[in-house]
């Protein structure tokens, strides 16, 4: 009988309001035509980055302002 190998997935972790983090390499092509390659890296979820399609950290500066009318 033929043994199957598995072959490990690609691990994408989606956080609450606030970054996609895909811990995989990744030839990431922007709208602008450039390239990045990545071992690992957090698109942003929130919409806020302004190093989009990256994460900048900016979800931390919403979350806090919503906290605090809350």
């Amino acid at each position: 009988m033929e043994q199957q190998q598995e072959t490990p997935g690609t691990a994408v972790l989606i956080k609450a309001a606030g970054p996609i983090v895909v811990a995989s390499k990744c030839i990431v092509t922007k709208a602008d035509g450039t390239v990045d390659v990545k071992e690992k890296v957090s698109f942003c979820g929130c919409g806020a980055s302004a190093n989009k399609p990256y994460c900048d950290g900016s979800h931390k500066q919403l979350m806090s302002a919503e906290n605090k009318t809350v």
